[in-house]
C-alpha cells in the first residue's frame, strides 16, 4: 500500500531538510509546497495570497502517484485542519495510508535564530521574519501523529526518528 507521509510544522523547524532527506533514503515523491509557491509567483501574474491554491495543486500530484503506488511525501506548514484534512482526504480517494510527522523546534530561541539565519535554496523565494513564523495560527492536532523536537538533535538522529516511524 502506498503511503502519503505528510511532514507539518513552522518555518525553520527543519522540515524540508528532513523531508528532503527521508525521500533519498526511500526513494519516495518529494512534494515541496514552497518550491511550488515560488513556482506560480515567478510567473508575474499570481496574487500574494495563494491560498490553498498549492495544497490543492500538491494533493492532485499526490494522488495520482500514489495511485501509481509511489509513496510521497507532503512538505509543507500544513498549519490548519483544513490542510490536514485536504491530505487526509487525498489518501482516501486512493486507498493510500497516511502516516503523519510533526516537525518542531520547543527551543524558542532556537527557532528564531534559525529563521533570523536561514537563507532559501529556491531561487527568489521571501522567508519569513521571526514574527510572521512565531505569530502563525497553528491549529493543535485532532488525530494520532508522530512528533519530533528538532531543537537539540542533529538532522540525522532527526532522519533517523523519522524513518524508525515510517519502518514501525
Amino acid at each position: 500500500m502506498a503511503r502519503l507521509i505528510v511532514f507539518a510544522g513552522l518555518p525553520a523547524s527543519g522540515k524540508s531538510t528532513i523531508a528532503r532527506k527521508v525521500a533519498a533514503r526511500t526513494g519516495a515523491v518529494w512534494l515541496r509546497i514552497d518550491a511550488m509557491d515560488q513556482a506560480i509567483w515567478a510567473s508575474g501574474t499570481a496574487p500574494p495570497d495563494l491560498r490553498d491554491w498549492t495544497y490543492r495543486a500538491a494533493q492532485a500530484l499526490a494522488s495520482d502517484n500514489l495511485a501509481l503506488g509511489h509513496d510521497v511525501i507532503a512538505d509543507c506548514v500544513n498549519d490548519w485542519q483544513e490542510a490536514r484534512d485536504g491530505w487526509q482526504d487525498t489518501a482516501s480517494r486512493v486507498g493510500a495510508q497516511v502516516v503523519w510527522l510533526e516537525i518542531f523546534c520547543s527551543d524558542a530561541a532556537e527557532h528564531r535564530r534559525r529563521v533570523e539565519a536561514r537563507t532559501s535554496d529556491i531561487p527568489g523565494l521571501v522567508l519569513p521574519n521571526w514574527d510572521a513564523v512565531s505569530s502563525r495560527d497553528y491549529h493543535t492536532w485532532d488525530r494520532d501523529h508522530l512528533s519530533i523536537d528538532t531543537s537539540h538533535k542533529s538532522i540525522d538522529e532527526c532522519v533517523a526518528a523519522a524513518l524508525t516511524a515510517l519502518a514501525g
